[in-house]
């Protein structure tokens, strides 16, 4: 297991697995799940931006953890709000971006890349909004299939 940056806080996220087709919560330091998704892709993410728009929680309180983390899933998560994440695989460029934002990250494997087009199309030169924007759109143009 590969722990990473500042997680004194949440010494229970380093060990913490995430159950069977769940492929992304969020926690309350309490460690206390108030989202779930089973979702693919960066539709779990996209869910949670939903999830929040509706809610009073402050995403900088609580923790995000996901099964899979590339540089789409991290920057979406920085623009979430954000600040503690635990990914079961994190590929470096999400990484990348976590350090960029000061964000705590853990994760049980840290890999270079992530098989997924998405990671390929985004550049370290993007902000965050751009992304945002090209997932959204990306997301569009494939429910319009």
């Amino acid at each position: 297991m590969n722990v990473e940056k500042k997680l004194d806080s949440t010494p229970w996220l380093a060990l913490r697995e995430l159950p069977g087709t769940v492929s992304l919560q969020i926690l309350d330091f309490n460690e206390k799940v108030v989202f779930s998704s089973t979702g693919k892709w960066l539709y779990p993410l996209l869910a949670v931006e939903e999830f929040l728009s509706g809610s009073s929680l402050d995403p900088g309180s609580l923790v995000l953890h996901d099964r899979i983390a590339g540089r789409a899933a991290a920057a979406l998560t920085v623009r979430l709000g954000f600040k503690t994440v635990k990914a079961c695989m994190m590929s470096r460029l999400a990484e990348a971006v976590y350090l960029r934002h000061d964000v705590a990250y853990c994760a049980d494997t840290f890999v270079e890349r992530i098989a997924c087009q998405t990671e390929d199309i985004i550049d370290e030169d993007m902000g965050l909004e751009e992304v945002h924007a090209l997932i959204h759109q990306r997301a569009s143009a494939a429910k319009g299939k």
